[in-house]
């Protein structure tokens, strides 16, 4: 058993380092035969080349690229208050509201108004994202964004709150 481990620890070593072992030999065990009753019969290990792998022609289109910061960062949360859209920002505590209507001409690609919570006064504009993955908020002259996958999950009832994103040049220290 001992030569048997010991023929098996070379020949991975022969396999893995390229290291060359002398007289290294494999155990064949005779079916039916029985272990203990006679010696096992060795066979000589097949040889291993030690050549490198062909280089494949597809390398080339690997780049390697380096890390990027985010490109937004989590400010707040918007959730639905009797059917208007409550925007929460950790920026700004004054809070915002984009009413009922203005939320659904926001959702189906026209433009919406965000107002201030306490005096209704008009602040910004709510509209669709360019590529339709997002709710885009301009408040004060400032991008927020809501993704519109978490957005409806809030529009029907299967999450309470959404997360509201800057761009990350917007919270950066100065």
């Amino acid at each position: 058993m001992i030569a048997a481990l010991r023929n098996l620890y070379h020949t991975v070593k022969t396999a893995l380092f390229g290291t060359p072992v002398e007289n290294a030999t494999v155990p064949v065990v005779i079916a039916g035969g029985d272990s203990s009753s006679s010696p096992p019969i060795s066979a000589p290990v097949p040889e291993i080349t030690n050549e490198p792998a062909p280089v494949t022609a597809g390398l080339e289109e690997w780049s390697v690229h380096p890390y990027v910061d985010p490109v937004f960062e989590k400010v707040g949360r918007v959730f639905l208050d009797a059917g208007d859209l409550v925007i929460r920002s950790d920026r700004d505590t004054r809070g915002f509201a984009l009413p009922e209507e203005d939320l659904d001409l926001a959702l189906t690609g026209s433009t919406g108004a965000v107002r201030l919570l306490d005096s209704f006064e008009t602040v910004g504009t709510a509209h669709l994202s360019t590529s339709g993955l997002a709710l885009n908020l301009i408040i004060d002259q400032k991008l927020h964004t809501v993704p519109m996958r978490s957005l409806m999950r809030v529009i029907t009832g299967q999450n309470r709150k959404a997360p509201l994103f800057v761009p990350a040049e917007d919270v950066a220290p100065d």
